[in-house]
């Protein structure tokens, strides 16, 4: 391992790809950016989770295995009227706690986004009741992150190359379904 926490090192790993993804998301400052916002997080978010609900999950990872927002993002869509895009095939990304790990740092770090991102719903005159309850149920107070990353950093015995792997792929998944969303829109 560098000298440098494994945090960083997904940071770093990821920085591309995370990056890409917030210029695609960008500030959504109309409801008609949101709509599309919200096709591309259904078709990324919902196969994502189902794929995640079919696995075994490791007793230390428990606290993730019910973190669905799927029923949420379909309601929003459903209060404002949107046909969901297609979902995005989910490459096949292994089993191993390793790539869960990866996969949920893409997932809950989009839970520390959503904080930002409901302002802006919340601008546009959404609320956790009607067209943003995903982002709302993501932005509550929540000591998830902190005890993901004290997990990421306390277990030495973590391969955290294929941590970076599953997260770039999953960020992979998410790039598509945003580009399509973005391109169905023109």
């Amino acid at each position: 391992m560098p000298d440098r926490s494994r945090r960083v090192f997904l940071r770093e790993s990821t920085a591309d790809a995370h990056a890409a993804l917030d210029d695609m998301i960008g500030a959504f400052d109309s409801l008609s950016s949101y709509k599309t916002y919200l096709r591309g997080m259904s078709a990324f978010r919902i196969p994502v989770e189902a794929m995640l609900a079919g696995r075994t999950w490791p007793d230390d990872l428990s606290l993730w295995s019910e973190q669905a927002f799927g029923a949420l993002i379909q309601a929003d869509l459903a209060d404002l009227d949107v046909h969901p895009d297609e979902a995005v095939p989910v490459p096949p990304i292994g089993g191993a706690r390793e790539d869960m790990l990866g996969m949920l740092y893409v997932l809950e770090g989009s839970a520390l986004g959503a904080r930002l991102l409901y302002r802006r719903a919340q601008a546009l005159g959404l609320r956790a009741d009607f067209g943003a309850r995903h982002l709302a149920a993501q932005a509550e107070k929540s000591d998830r992150w902190s005890r993901f990353l004290h997990l990421l950093e306390s277990d030495d015995a973590i391969e955290i190359d294929r941590v970076a792997s599953a997260s770039r792929a999953t960020f992979t998944v998410a790039e598509t379904a945003f580009r399509r969303a973005f391109h169905a829109a023109e």
